[in-house]
């Protein structure tokens, strides 16, 4: 995409709202906020029309006035701080409306986390950015085998396959590269979850779409409020909290591949505690040759006192499976495309997670903490093997190499929230801090034949302490127009401690060092002020402009602390102190602006244009990036990600009027993402200035389109298809495919899913589904990492039970 491009589409951007601020506004809607249980008036309410960012605050008589709505029918809302909301639908007919008013209940309380965007109605009105939320609705529709199957509908997302199953999501935002999920936040319920959030982001442990009530995806300004990775966004997995009256919910669902899956849900609320569990079982016997068997159970209990509302959220996850990181070459894809390359690796995965919260507040105000502490263990074992003489085959030994890791993460995060007024301008306050600390043990145990006693190649201990405060207002400048400036401040102090580790010499021989010889550490420490600001206006009701402007930031990967500078050592050299690299953070400024608006009571559209600026992008050398050396890794220097997203969605059955909903929505992303700066790297024996080459793993183009129905008798279908365009693997943009299958460009692949669901005639609360993922079938290739290619996943079809009573 050239720049021209860009200025077009913005041109266009400015266009839209400004034809739309020039239509006539008409009439206002007034009234009153008050409590339920005394009938006195509530200071410092919102009301607000749903979708728009047109609201208006109470003031000491709980009163307040809306003015400048045209002709049309419109949803109300009503919130104050610690009470539920309240909704109205009015028929403004060019008459002003008065005695519209709203009568909150105190509100239950929510679980253990926080929400980045929120659930109310006009929660994406407010954001300063690009936002989406998944709501429970289109997940129950989609019936998602993974999250990979909801993230893939929201613009700009950019989602990788692995093992075809999605059991470790590879998520990139904006041609941000997807491995691991590096660049993203990715947050359950607000806290982290990745194994160590600031030395070590990867994300093999994905949570379960299968206990999820909604997902939200943010990519603007709003992304300082939850680091420390604020480069590519955030997303957030929201679980259910208890509901208001006893609810049990079993689901069981079979298929393909050997596939089950079976759930069990129980909650509600008595008095002032409430509580609920989940607990499912998920597995499959070949897929692909890929056998995995999950196992996870969650609960949440909330306690109403006189003192605030105490949370408490357990998690236990445990996982198993055959996964490997070694992928197909050429030759065995073009004649196999289907087969397990590593049936023998085992992987075994397990977290336990407790999370507390309390909140206390008033109406204008609330304090909520947060302590979270979780541990994980991710066991890998995998065959030793080597390529054939062409590279074309793999060939393995009787050896195994099993890459032990454990990780303690906890922290303790207070945010106070407080509704204010000042000089006649209305604020929205978010002021927080956390304080955290993450350790990680990384063992290399070898074998050299089944059932030999493991030896221990590599150990080492990794640890971080952080501390972060931010502060971000929302100012109500004039109606329709909220500016939202914030600042954060991480401070991050690492440090790594190489316990054991095997240095190669030239002659083929190795050399152990141990503690005996040098207990060798290495470590630093990072601080950074990350600014952000963004602003919404809302010309006419139902049209939002948005845009924002923040720092981009993620702290150096504690494991890349240290490394030795030469692969090979002369046989009788003395072995050298390993060399700290001085890793920089990785740095960018990203801007957007975009427009939201309901162009008609059934039709909706969203267009934003973005900009990444890299002043030092790091594309990690890892195993799962494909690098067969630490050596490799770099400061890569400057990248540059620009381009456009447009979404939208047209209700045919509200056009038409007619009772059910026929809509078809969609989105496509364009993003062209390059070097910026010369960036010379050796290719073979050539230096090559790899400036202005396309990023690996970023596709240009990326499109979903769904068309979904919803009758009030209880039908909901609905068909998916994904396009994602051609994408290269390296720095070179290098075309033809190696043998070995790790280097070479990826062809464009399409994805079409389909699902449908029936509330059963006669059977109260009994719903029966089917759904079909990649109904082409096609083996196409999904990712050419961590070692050779990974294939889309073949056809699954499924068929499920769920009872509700």
């Amino acid at each position: 995409m050239t720049r021209r491009h860009i200025a077009i589409d913005s041109l266009a951007l400015l266009l839209t709202f400004g034809l739309s601020a020039g239509l006539n506004a008409q009439s206002s809607v007034s009234g009153q906020v008050l409590q339920r249980e005394s009938g006195a008036p509530i200071m410092g309410a919102e009301v607000l029309v749903v979708g728009a960012a047109a609201r208006a605050r109470t003031d000491s008589l709980g009163r307040y006035r809306i003015a400048g709505l045209a002709r049309g029918r419109y949803e109300f809302e009503a919130r104050s701080i610690g009470r539920s909301l309240g909704r109205h639908t009015v028929i403004v007919d060019g008459e002003a409306v008065d005695g519209l008013d709203f009568v909150l209940a105190p509100a239950a309380p929510e679980l253990a986390g926080v929400t980045v965007i929120g659930a109310a109605t006009d929660a994406l009105a407010r954001v300063p950015g690009s936002a989406r939320v998944i709501d429970e609705r289109a997940l129950r529709a989609l019936q998602p085998r993974s999250a990979n199957d909801a993230l893939r509908t929201v613009s700009g997302v950019h989602v990788q396959e692995e093992e075809g199953a999605g059991l470790r999501a590879n998520i990139g935002l904006r041609g941000l590269d997807p491995d691991r999920s590096r660049s993203v936040l990715v947050l359950e319920d607000g806290v982290p979850v990745a194994l160590a959030p600031y030395g070590e982001p990867e994300l093999y442990y994905s949570p379960p779409i299968d206990r999820m009530s909604r997902v939200e995806v943010l990519k603007g300004s709003g992304s300082i409020l939850f680091g420390p990775q604020t480069v590519g966004g955030v997303v957030n997995y929201v679980t259910a909290d208890p509901p208001a009256l006893r609810r049990t919910e079993l689901e069981v669902r079979g298929g393909g591949s050997g596939s089950r899956f079976a759930r069990a849900t129980v909650g509600g609320t008595r008095g002032r505690t409430g509580a609920i569990l989940t607990a499912f079982d998920r597995s499959a016997q070949d897929l692909q040759g890929l056998h995995y068997g999950i196992r996870d159970a969650t609960g949440k209990v909330v306690v109403r006192t006189s003192a605030g509302d105490f949370g408490a959220k357990l998690s236990l996850y445990d996982e198993s499976s055959n996964a490997t990181y070694v992928g197909l070459t050429d030759s065995l894809f073009r004649a196999a495309p289907r087969m397990h390359p590593a049936p023998d690796d085992r992987l075994a995965i397990a977290r336990q997670a407790v999370t507390l919260s309390h909140e206390i507040g008033t109406g204008a105000t609330a304090l909520r903490t947060v302590a979270y502490a979780y541990h994980t263990t991710r066991d890998w074992e995998r065959r030793d093997y080597t390529y054939g003489p062409t590279g074309g085959t793999l060939v393995f030994g009787s050896g195994t190499g099993a890459r032990n890791r454990s990780f303690d993460v906890a922290g303790v995060e207070p945010r106070f929230r407080s509704l204010w007024t000042a000089g006649g301008i209305t604020s929205d306050l978010d002021l927080g801090a956390r304080y955290h600390r993450e350790q990680a043990r990384d063992r290399y145990l070898t074998t050299t034949a089944p059932g030999a006693v493991p030896g221990v190649r590599d150990d080492e201990r990794r640890a971080g302490e952080a501390f972060s405060v931010w502060v971000q207002n929302r100012f109500a400048l004039a109606p329709g127009l909220d500016v939202t400036p914030g600042l954060r401040a991480e401070h991050f102090r690492f440090e790594r401690r190489i316990l054991r580790t095997r240095v190669r010499r030239s002659d083929g021989t190795t050399t152990t060092r141990t503690p005996e010889d040098v207990d060798i550490r290495s470590g630093d420490d990072v601080s950074e002020l990350i600014p952000g600001i963004g602003a919404t206006w809302s010309p006419r009701p139902l049209v939002t402009v948005f845009a924002g402007a923040h720092r981009g930031f993620a702290p150096p990967r504690t494991k890349d602390a240290l490394i030795y500078a030469d692969a090979t050592l002369a046989p009788s050299a003395q072995v050298p102190d390993p060399v700290s690299l001085q890793l920089d953070a990785e740095r960018s400024w990203n801007y957007e602006l975009g427009v939201r608006a309901a162009v008609t009571p059934f039709a909706t559209v969203e267009l934003t244009t973005f900009r990444l600026d890299f002043t030092n992008q790091i594309i990690e050398p890892s195993l799962s990036a494909g690098s067969a050396a630490a050596a490799a890794l770099a400061n890569q220097g400057a990248t540059r990600h620009e381009g456009v997203e447009i979404g939208g969605r047209v209700d045919l059955g509200r056009w038409g009027q007619r009772p059910y909903t026929l809509a078809l929505e969609g989105n496509l992303t364009l993003v062209d993402s390059r070097f910026s700066a010369d960036r010379f790297l050796r290719q073979g024996s050539d230096t090559v200035n790899v400036r202005g080459n396309q990023l690996p793993y970023a596709p240009r183009q990326r499109a979903h389109a769904a068309l979904v129905f919803d009758h009030p008798g209880g039908l909901e279908a609905r068909v998916d298809a994904t396009f994602v365009g051609a994408q290269f693997t390296d720095n070179f943009e290098t075309r033809a495919g190696s043998a070995n299958g790790r280097i070479g460009r990826i062809p464009p692949l399409r994805l079409i899913d389909a699902a449908i669901s029936h509330a059963l005639p006669g059977l109260p609360g009994v719903r029966a589904s089917a759904a079909v993922k990649n109904i082409e079938g096609r083996a196409a290739i999904a990712s050419r990492r961590p070692e050779g290619i990974k294939v889309t996943s073949p056809r699954l079809v499924s068929l499920g039970l769920v009872w509700s009573f």
